[in-house]
């Protein structure tokens, strides 16, 4: 247990923060693309990277499902499975990288169909897509490199590989904008870092898996969890990428901006957050395969982590975005308190729900939550498509909202708690009801005392560091008194190590 949590730790670690100095970065870099490039060219960036992410659906949740098939002989030591299965996954990576390049290809010549009042040339949009598509499709072949690094708990090996080639891109990009170059000129830069990327991952597979054989009988054993897979794989690409291509259909790329300014901050607060699933997974994957009988302990200890981070993050988070997104781009980002809101909510449960998805994908239940899935793509869709009309971007988050609720928090805990670690599940939702209502009151407390604007931005960054201590001392006595402070004798592990 002791080397899981250590491994968990380092590899979240490694992660975490170099994703903080992205985020930092990639403030720099968003405010110079508006006072540089323009609202338009900064929209259409962004919207590059919505309709990629669709690609992904050509991938299936292969990754997914490699990743559970390497457990069990890693946990074995079994270098004949192991390389059977890394040699299928590798022909199955290099033909789901050259389907992305084709379709993608395809859909150049539709992109400008998703832009309202579109104001570039065919050619531009054209070409400028099919950079950014080689920049992203490079990274599917080497894919398999990857997993087994985090099947084998080295994840921080990869994490520093690709954040530094991410934090080299960002850095790149400033340069490029501050050069008074353009969008095409930001964009084969992106192909040359994904490039290095990729020529260093596959050095360092090399160097620590020689005794792997791509000669091997290969094992497409992990296909047939991907018919399960798929779905969920779609239900997440819904969820975190329709919004800005229902707003720029339907209401235009300037508001496509204002969109991706919130979400900016939240995506970005969401991945560093995320990191910890990224982290935990093949810990909890190892356990579930070892000791299955700690399930409930580990999941009750990761879950009263989550709302503790999520009570620290999600507070401040609304009570001082709007005040930094005026300060920082100058009033040029139309903010309002009911975006502020409905952006935190979002935030809130994405990271609450990581046991869950740790959970559900560690323990390979791909087809129980299936179902789930689909309704809550057909609910994110149909809302998001209507409500967009009437309430604008306020419209498309209330149907991502309204969709987490009904399919999701509504129906994978009796999965997870019923098939999984076997306890009863009403114990969780009475925790989740009352750590939600300790964050709506601790909120809206401070949302009345706190003042609603700020000077300038020494002024309101030193409040909010100010307040998120105040906010993590009211959240550290109420989670001892109510006994849900276990989590923290893991952190302990380390120094006995």
């Amino acid at each position: 247990m002791k080397s899981r949590t250590k491994s968990t730790i380092i590899n979240f670690l490694t992660d975490a923060v170099p994703q903080i100095v992205i985020l930092l970065l990639g403030l720099f870099r968003s405010k110079l693309f508006i006072q540089i490039l323009g609202n338009d060219q900064l929209g259409l960036y962004q919207l590059y990277g919505q309709i990629i992410s669709y690609l992904v659906l050509l991938e299936g949740g292969v990754g997914t499902a490699l990743l559970f098939r390497l457990y069990k002989p890693i946990s074995e030591k079994d270098n004949k499975k192991i390389s059977s299965i890394m040699a299928a996954s590798k022909v199955i990576f290099n033909v789901v990288g050259t389907l992305i390049l084709v379709v993608g290809f395809i859909i150049s010549f539709f992109v400008g169909f998703f832009i309202k009042d579109n104001s570039f040339d065919f050619s531009y949009t054209q070409i400028t897509f099919i950079i950014y598509l080689i920049s992203q499709a490079i990274y599917y072949f080497t894919i398999p490199y990857r997993v087994l690094f985090e099947a084998d708990q080295k994840k921080y090996i990869p994490n520093t590989v690709f954040q530094g080639v991410t934090i080299l891109k960002t850095i790149v990009e400033i340069i490029i904008v501050c050069s008074g170059l353009g969008l095409p000129e930001i964009l084969i830069s992106l192909v040359i870092c994904s490039i290095i990327g990729n020529v260093i991952i596959h050095y360092l597979f090399k160097k620590n898996y020689k005794e792997v054989d791509f000669k091997e009988k290969k094992d497409f054993s992990m296909i047939k969890d991907v018919k399960d897979l798929f779905v969920n794989t779609l239900g997440n690409l819904v969820t975190s990428n329709i919004d800005i291509i229902i707003i720029s259909k339907v209401i235009g790329l300037k508001f496509v901006v204002i969109y991706s300014t919130y979400n900016y901050f939240v995506e970005g607060i969401r991945q560093l957050v995320d990191k910890i699933a990224g982290a935990t997974m093949s810990s909890v994957g190892d356990m579930l395969v070892s000791a299955k009988g700690k399930g409930i302990q580990v999941f009750n200890e990761f879950n009263e982590f989550v709302f503790f981070v999520a009570t620290i993050i999600c507070v401040p988070l609304f009570l001082f975005i709007n005040q930094f997104i005026n300060i920082w781009y100058n009033g040029n980002i139309h903010t309002s308190t009911i975006l502020a809101l409905l952006f935190t909510i979002i935030l809130f449960y994405q990271i609450v729900k990581i046991p869950l998805k740790v959970f559900t994908f560690s323990s390979g239940k791909f087809k129980e939550v299936k179902r789930f899935v689909i309704l809550e793509v057909i609910i994110n869709l149909c809302l998001s498509i209507i409500l967009v009309q009437y309430m604008g971007i306020a419209g498309v988050l209330v149907g991502t909202i309204v969709s987490m609720i009904l399919a999701d928090l509504f129906t994978k805990p009796f999965v997870i708690f019923k098939k999984i670690i076997h306890e009863n599940v009403w114990k969780y939702y009475l925790r989740f009801a009352l750590n939600t209502l300790f964050i709506i009151c601790l909120g809206a407390i401070f949302y009345i005392i706190l003042p609603k604007q700020y000077s300038n931005l020494a002024i309101c960054i030193g409040s909010g560091v100010v307040f998120t201590i105040i906010n993590f001392i009211i959240a550290v006595i109420y989670y001892f008194i109510t006994k849900q402070y276990k989590f923290v004798y893991r952190f302990g592990i380390l120094k006995n190590k």
